[in-house]
């Protein structure tokens, strides 16, 4: 068995196929499914079932699959070791949003002091952030609560949930908002599957009230520009960058006052075998970001 069939196989399942497993790898595809049926030849046991859909993972293949990551983790760590230094990419995946809001200045801060580890953000929606930690296609990912029990999370920060208010709006007032005023008003949210929106939604029916909702954007700042021109009042977490603007964003409540919140995790996979500057990675984003709370 050879190190370079491991780190094949590894690549298959990472990339759900052979196909895009060969292109990351700069290798044939005709070459890469040889050394996978060799491997499987090799242990006497059917490692992946392929489909139209890509390959699923066997029960030995899964076996197999922890193994060969402890097996180039340690090699990896050896060769380190015996060159004097690190040198490892961490793959991070999270949304356009806790980039800029979170990462950017940790990040401006971690690199310099870790030159022989690279960085790598999967910018993607919050479910996809999510299947990409689950899949293997990252090795943290920034979402929120609820995850998976086989997930460990270090805290990052709480989210609260703001409304943006147009100029010369009757609402256009400092104070909290119940969303009982938002009854019939016309609303700009984010997508489905960001939990800014499922709390807003979430909150609504319980007071048995509906906005009219008349645009949705992944991009807050997309729809900061829109309350700005007076299009509607904004529904965002107050992590989107609304600087551009001078709108008054006014906290949003649910009818019995209570703020709307969500927390915001640094989250990976318990049990997997991941790079010692990984956890140190996670660790220090989490510390990072508690002492911004606390100053």
């Amino acid at each position: 068995m050879e190190l370079e069939d491991l780190t094949a196989y590894i690549a298959v399942v990472e990339h759900n196929g052979f196909r895009r497993a060969a292109e990351a790898l700069y290798v044939s595809q005709p070459s890469l499914t040889r050394r996978i049926a060799r491997l499987e030849q090799e242990l006497g046991v059917l490692l992946l079932e392929r489909s139209r859909h890509g390959v699923k993972v066997t029960t030995q293949g899964d076996a197999l699959l922890s193994a060969a990551r402890r097996v180039l983790a340690t090699v990896e760590e050896a060769r380190a070791v015996t060159s004097g230094a690190w040198s490892h990419t961490i793959v991070v995946a999270c949304t356009p949003t806790a980039v800029n809001t979170y990462l950017t200045d940790f990040l401006a801060d971690w690199i310099p002091r870790h030159r022989s580890t690279r960085v790598r953000l999967i910018e993607d929606t919050p479910i996809r952030t999510r299947q990409r930690l689950m899949d293997h296609e990252c090795d943290a990912a920034i979402a929120s609560p609820p995850m998976p029990r086989e997930v460990d999370s270090l805290p990052i920060t709480r989210v609260e949930v703001g409304a943006l208010i147009p100029s010369g709006h009757r609402l256009n007032e400092p104070g909290p908002l119940r969303v009982t005023e938002l009854d019939r008003e016309p609303v700009l949210v984010t997508g489905e599957q960001f939990r800014t929106t499922k709390l807003l939604r979430s909150a609504c029916q319980m007071a048995g009230v509906q906005p009219e909702v008349i645009f949705e954007a992944s991009a807050g700042q997309t729809i900061a520009a829109l309350v700005a021109a007076g299009v509607g009042i904004g529904v965002l977490s107050d992590a989107v960058d609304r600087h551009s603007t001078d709108l008054l964003t006014r906290p949003l409540c649910d009818a019995d006052g209570r703020r709307l919140a969500f927390d915001l995790a640094i989250n990976w996979v318990r049990g997997r075998t991941l790079h010692p500057m990984v956890h140190e990675f996670v660790h220090d984003l989490s510390a990072f970001t508690r002492q911004l709370r606390e100053s």
